[in-house]
């Protein structure tokens, strides 16, 4: 993305400065010469200007002091010459948005609506709007100067703390218009629950979202405090915001509960809002909390007041704090555009969107649906990525398809769990046989769950062609687990009513997932967990009628797959298996504890593929004791709950009473279960 960098300065302390035409302030862009500019405004007329952009004054007013506004600080910006070069400069990227950061700490500056500014001549969009003019999209956000680096990592598993607060002496806020849309939306991520358990689902829900309803500020200091193993990510906060006199200065804060009786509010200041969410992580007290995102959908939340005195906004206090992603609104909010400040901004955050693109998209948004209304010129956000954020964004998208990936697989895995007879048969007392309609329902929201992650995966594989074999094995996972779904709702005659449309497209399936499992090792060849199952594939495959590549087999005589694509020597099935028994051995001796963890799993499953590979005689004797060494040592390392030896414990089964139903590998499935013997129930229940 490209981005132009501006930055306005004075001399002097950031606050106690009023605005006046006497007053010079330096503006830098980029590399160009400095220029000095004035405000064409003395102090109280500007916030008699400001009031005019208040609900509840005339409406031709209103509309008056919109467009004049907007014209004088597009004004302004033309009067940068650096700006209008680097505006009409040719971009080279793909990328067609521009990031316009403007870098401001002069408190007064602050008080100027930037993202209301018309462009100017010489500007791409002269006479629009200039963050909603087509020619250049751009994205304005603010910043203060800091001094030296602060490194961050923008965070892989996001969660929320939703903060809601209405005293009874400010009125209602639209909390449940809120809360339904953040439920939707962590949905993708939410694995299975029982509903009608309500510890359940609330312990699944906060894994991803907690709420303090009637927030007091004391609350939302503990929230932050005591979650140290989980801490937020993410904090979206719905209050008024109260203008309020203190003796010199008008300052806007926070109606939150009050701590000793909830019916009183307690007026909050941007720093104390920001000591409670930068609270001391206890019990060490140590570190700081740091969330990445906070929204404000409060009114005046990013609006200075009068700057008299010490201080700034709401959202200058927070983003000064430290916090790198601060949105709020500098005038007052409409309920219907709070929501879709919410729908908008989080449901591309979750993703790992950048949040750039999102505010680019939200601020249109307002503008089209809410056209009685500017939120979109109150939006605001205060934004200081880390300094590898573009290198970030792709192990984020990446992670946070995967995590969907995992949540649909479990709830992919409840269903499988009601159709096994070993897991069913050993789930604990507790555990009530489904009726038939209920798998079903369950079967279905497990395919749609995985249809839209995979489709969102194929997104990624287009979009991050140098992660293709995270995304290639990501996807072969997923075509493989789905196809395991459709075959065993089609062996149900109970819950499935088109049985052989499900077991036609449970091969295609598998077919798609073997192909990704090259790819994915093509990609990395350090991917030797991806060629193991490749070959899995390759010999269940050729070892049923079901696929077109058996027949090949018949009809040559020969003794083993070497059909079609599988004859070019690196793919011959005696030959695979060799290689990835050696770079499988190797890796039990890495420094890495999950490489080691994993390749046990890789040989488990190569010594129970070598008992139908006729060149592999001699080592397929020896096989039964080797896989049950390699078991119990994958057992020992990783542990009995963990997420190893369930997905292993997965894969065996598959052996049993899945591959064994339609392929002829009757010495890998007596095996195999021999081998699923030794892994513990536990894990089961461990990730349920």
């Amino acid at each position: 993305m490209r981005t132009i960098t501006l930055e306005l300065l004075r001399h002097g302390p950031a606050h106690n400065q009023l605005l006046s035409p006497l007053t010079p302030y330096m503006a830098l862009c980029e590399n160009h010469s400095s220029v000095t500019l004035h405000i064409p405004f003395e102090h109280y007329q500007f916030l008699h200007r400001l009031s005019g952009l208040r609900y509840g004054v005339d409406e031709t007013a209103r509309g008056f002091q919109l467009t004049d506004t907007a014209r004088i600080v597009g004004e302004i910006l033309g009067m940068i010459p650096g700006l209008t070069a680097e505006s009409n400069k040719s971009d080279s990227t793909d990328e067609r948005l521009t990031h316009l950061r403007l870098i401001l700490s002069a408190s007064e500056l602050a008080l100027l609506p930037f993202e209301l500014a018309q462009a100017p001549n010489g500007l791409p969009g002269s006479g629009q709007h200039l963050l909603l003019q087509p020619q250049m999209p751009i994205c304005l956000t603010r910043e203060i100067r800091r001094t030296g680096d602060d490194p961050f990592a923008w965070p892989l598993a996001p969660r929320i703390l939703f903060v809601a607060a209405s005293p009874p002496v400010v009125g209602i806020i639209p909390y449940e218009m809120h809360l339904q849309a953040l439920r939707k939306l962590i949905a993708p991520w939410v694995k299975y629950h029982n509903k009608s358990d309500l510890n359940v689902d609330n312990s699944r829900i906060e894994e991803h979202l907690v709420v303090l309803k009637d927030a007091s500020i004391e609350a939302i200091e503990q929230a932050c405090a005591s979650n140290a193993q989980k801490p937020f990510t993410h904090i979206h906060i719905l209050a008024h915001g109260v203008e309020r006199n203190e003796v010199y200065d008008t300052r806007f804060y926070l109606a939150l509960h009050g701590v000793q009786d909830p019916n009183e509010v307690d007026y909050i200041s941007g720093p104390r809002l920001a000591a409670a969410l930068r609270a001391a992580l206890r019990p060490e007290s140590n570190p700081l909390a740091r969330p990445a995102v906070v929204s404000l959908a409060s009114c005046d939340s990013a609006n200075g007041g009068s700057v008299v005195g010490a201080g700034a906004s709401i959202a200058h206090a927070l983003h000064e704090a430290g916090i790198p992603l601060v949105v709020a609104s500098q005038f007052p909010l409409s309920f219907a555009g709070s929501v879709r400040l919410v729908e908008c901004l989080y449901e591309g955050l979750l993703w790992g969107t950048d949040p750039r693109l999102l505010l680019y998209d939200l601020r249109r948004r307002l503008y089209a649906q809410f056209p009685n209304t500017h939120d979109w010129a109150s939006l605001t956000a205060y934004v200081s990525l880390p300094a590898e954020f573009n290198q970030q964004l792709p192990e984020i998208q990446i992670e946070q398809a995967m995590r969907s990936i995992n949540a649909a697989m479990n709830h992919a895995d409840e269903a499988t769990r009601h159709l096994s007879k070993k897991i069913k048969d050993k789930r604990s007392i507790e555990s009530q046989e489904s009726p038939p309609e209920s798998i079903q329902s369950l079967l279905q929201e497990a395919r749609d769950r995985i249809n839209d992650a995979k489709k969102r995966l194929e997104r990624l594989l287009l979009r991050w062609p140098k992660h293709r074999a995270r995304i290639c094995g990501l996807l072969a996972s997923t075509e493989k687990r789905q196809a395991e779904i459709l075959f065993s709702a089609s062996r149900n005659p109970n819950v499935n009513s088109n049985a052989l449309r499900d077991r036609k497209e449970s091969f295609e399936l598998l077919r798609k997932s073997r192909n990704h499992y090259w790819d994915a090792f093509l990609a990395d060849r350090s991917k030797s967990w991806a060629a193991v199952q490749y070959l899995s594939l390759t010999i269940v495959m050729s070892l049923s009628s079901e696929f077109p590549e058996s027949q090949f087999v018949e009809q040559t005589g020969a003794n083993f797959p070497e059909f079609k694509d599988f004859d070019q020597p690196d793919k011959k099935v005696g030959a695979l298996w060799t290689m990835t028994q050696l770079l499988s051995s190797y890796d039990l001796h890495s420094e890495d504890r999950q490489s080691t963890i994993w390749a046990h799993g890789n040989l488990i499953e190569l010594y129970l593929l070598s008992k139908v590979i006729p060149s592999l005689f001699q080592v397929s004797e020896n096989a039964a004791q080797l896989s049950q060494d390699h078991t119990d040592a994958l057992i020992n390392i990783s542990g009995r709950k963990s997420f190893a030896v369930y997905s292993t414990r997965r894969q065996i089964l598959r052996y049993v009473e899945w591959y064994s139903e339609f392929c002829d590998i009757q010495p890998v499935a007596q095996l195999a279960e021999q081998v699923f013997d030794r892994f513990p129930e536990e894990a089961e229940e461990a990730w349920k």
